[in-house]
């Protein structure tokens, strides 16, 4: 759908941050490096006034220690979390938009939870909005306006043993600096770790939309409604077993094609016209049709 070729992502990206605290990174570490990558595990050592914040704020510290040396980086870094996994060729996937253009303020999910689309660029590029950073691309003017939303955040937020939802509002906020978000076509890889239980908590996720979902026993988790290409390896929430893998990625498709046929993919931001907001879902709609 893209009417240019944009570069592989290993030809952009001279840094890449997995971002750990004790889980097992092995397996993604070697992913990596088969896709001519060169990762860094970042993991914190949390002092004992830390580990009173809630998961969610720990997780944006972690963030923040990347953020940090994307910013001071003169090209692209890739940032994951550790239950990210990949897509097969993932170095070789075009990333999601021209890196020639937008001076730098363009980024992009790799991942793309609760993904929603505003446009869709001449280029093919897709501008929109996710939640979940499990796996993006970050340039270094980015990555100083991430910095710099950390401790706005620290401070607007106030009791940091609570639940946080920076993860769905600092696209936002990116906005406001002048950043610009790119979706992907599809998504380079998969969530594949366990449901974080201060989510399940706090009523987050499409489950909560959706109650039928939730009786059925679906949405307790977000995964990738469509990938590139099979994956590097089972995702750790399948413990496993195939079965497990196979049900879990067919309750993502579902969900995808639920979000599409209860208008949940576009978000009309720029207030499009009624023939431009059904070429945004004739997209959206075609994306989906793959068997990954």
């Amino acid at each position: 759908m893209t009417k240019k070729s944009f570069p592989p992502l290993n030809s952009i990206v001279r840094q890449t941050y997995i971002l750990a605290y004790k889980e097992d990174t092995r397996l993604l570490e070697l992913a990596l490096q088969e896709e001519s990558f060169t990762p860094v595990v970042l993991r914190p050592e949390y002092s004992s006034n830390e580990l009173s914040y809630s998961r969610t704020i720990r997780c944006l510290l972690n963030h923040n220690s990347a953020w940090q040396k994307a910013a001071s980086s003169k090209d692209f870094t890739l940032v994951m979390e550790a239950d990210f996994v990949p897509c097969k060729n993932f170095g070789r996937l075009p990333i999601p938009f021209d890196p020639d253009k937008h001076d730098g303020r363009a980024w992009a999910f790799l991942y793309a939870g609760g993904a929603r689309v505003f446009t869709r660029h001449p280029d093919g590029s897709l501008q929109g909005h996710a939640a979940c950073p499990v796996a993006y691309l970050i340039p270094p003017k980015v990555g100083q306006w991430l910095t710099e939303y950390t401790q706005e955040e620290l401070v607007r937020h106030g009791d940091l043993t609570q639940y946080s939802l920076w993860d769905t509002q600092f696209q936002w906020q990116l906005m406001g600096k002048g950043a610009i978000c790119f979706m992907p076509w599809r998504h380079y890889g998969e969530h594949g770790g366990i449901s974080n239980p201060e989510h399940k908590t706090a009523g987050i996720g499409i489950a909560k939309r959706i109650p039928l979902l939730a009786c059925l026993g679906f949405g307790a988790n977000h995964h990738a409604d469509v990938l590139w290409s099979s994956l590097k390896f089972l995702p750790p929430y399948a413990q496993g077993s195939r079965l497990k893998f196979l049900r879990t990625r067919a309750e993502a498709k579902l969900i995808g094609w639920l979000k599409l046929f209860t208008g949940r993919v576009v978000q009309r931001i720029n207030v499009p016209t009624m023939s431009q907001c059904l070429r945004l879902y004739t997209v959206c709609l075609l994306r989906l049709c793959t068997f990954y």
